[in-house]
């Protein structure tokens, strides 16, 4: 499963929109020469980009920005709110959405100042509210600008971009009424629906396995296994292998798991990167979590490859799970679906394959 991405640069959307809507005020308005460009107004942009680092490397970025300016004399106030919409480069779920995308709002308040056609423009202030799909704060920007009719061309040390005035302003999905919305309006707009699903998957997961039967943290220590088989896109027969190793202190688990994918042609014809009928890639996935009575909470932090193959595509993501431990079964829920790991009975190998 994917996780959201909480790091974005100065020039990116990094959070959900929450707050009211007010206009920066308290600095007295400077007299605004006839030189002045007017900026007063609303003015859209749009950013299209692909992820080029970090857990999400390969996802496409859209962030669609929308500036309002006030302008009294050639002090600027007002804010800008922008919608980020990430699309999964993989077409794995995100945890927080379950599905291959997800967006999210924020609201910077912006405060400058005009001279002739250029413009400085500082952010003062960002608002964001919580939600399951909610992004971590970046740094306040500083924007140099130069205003050229109904254009305006922001420029930071790492980042160009191209606003353009709005002259038939409406209030659309994408418009004002996002700005303007309560925080509660907000949440459902941004994930709280996904949120609600996840709670009660989570719900049926735990009334399908029964309730807890102890506050104490379950015991969840030793050797766990996950096996499937299916069918490739391909056609080709694919089987799937997962051994994890819990340690646990308390309601504390830590520990990994080797995860073996192997692919074996149905046709007889060899695969081009192993120069045979199939082909294994292994993983080692690093894990640690807590236990509440028979729930858990598991996190990967981390993975090394543990047989480098040609076949590899690299694209790789860290997961989350939630789940129920239940005797010598532990029923995980991931992205858009979920797995059942057992104990091994002594007579059952616990090495890959």
């Amino acid at each position: 499963m994917r996780v959201a991405v909480k790091l974005l640069t100065a020039g990116a959307v990094a959070s959900v929109l929450a707050g009211g809507c007010a206009g920066l005020t308290g600095h007295p308005a400077t007299a605004q020469r006839s030189s002045d460009a007017a900026v007063a107004g609303v003015w859209d942009g749009l950013v299209r980009g692909t992820v080029s680092d970090g857990v999400a490397a390969g996802d496409t970025r859209v962030e669609r920005q929308e500036w309002h300016l006030d302008q009294r004399g050639a002090a600027i106030s007002g804010y800008y709110v922008a919608k980020l919409t990430f699309t999964s480069g993989d077409g794995r779920p995100y945890v927080c959405s379950r599905q291959p995308s997800f967006s999210a709002l924020v609201r910077f308040d912006v405060r400058g100042k005009v001279r002739g056609n250029s413009l400085d423009l500082v952010e003062v202030a960002q608002h964001t509210s919580d939600g399951p799909c909610s992004l971590g704060a970046r740094p306040l920007a500083q924007y140099r600008a130069q205003v050229a009719g109904d254009v305006i061309t922001l420029v930071t040390p790492k980042n160009r971009q191209t606003l353009r005035r709005n002259v038939e302003h409406k209030d659309d999905d994408d418009g004002p009424a996002l700005a303007s919305a309560e925080p509660a309006a907000l949440a459902a707009s941004t994930g709280a629906e996904a949120a609600s699903t996840l709670a009660e998957r989570l719900r049926e997961h735990m009334r399908a396995s029964g309730p807890a039967q102890s506050q104490l943290p379950a015991d969840v220590s030793g050797v766990w296994i996950w096996e499937h088989r299916g069918q490739a896109p391909t056609g080709d027969e694919k089987q799937e292998r997962e051994e994890w190793h819990v340690d646990q202190e308390g309601d504390r688990i830590s520990g990994y798991y080797d995860r073996v994918v192997r692919e074996v042609s149905t046709d007889g014809q060899a695969f081009r990167c192993s120069m045979n009928t199939e082909f294994e890639i292994a993983t080692r996935y690093r894990i640690r979590g807590e236990v509440r009575g028979n729930q858990l909470v598991i996190y990967e932090n981390g993975f090394d490859v543990l047989e480098p193959n040609a076949c590899d595509n690299g694209q790789r993501r860290l997961d989350a799970y939630e789940g129920l431990a239940s005797g010598d079964e532990v029923r995980l829920l991931w992205g858009a679906g979920g797995q059942v790991l057992h104990r091994p009975r002594p007579d059952v190998p616990t090495q890959r394959f």
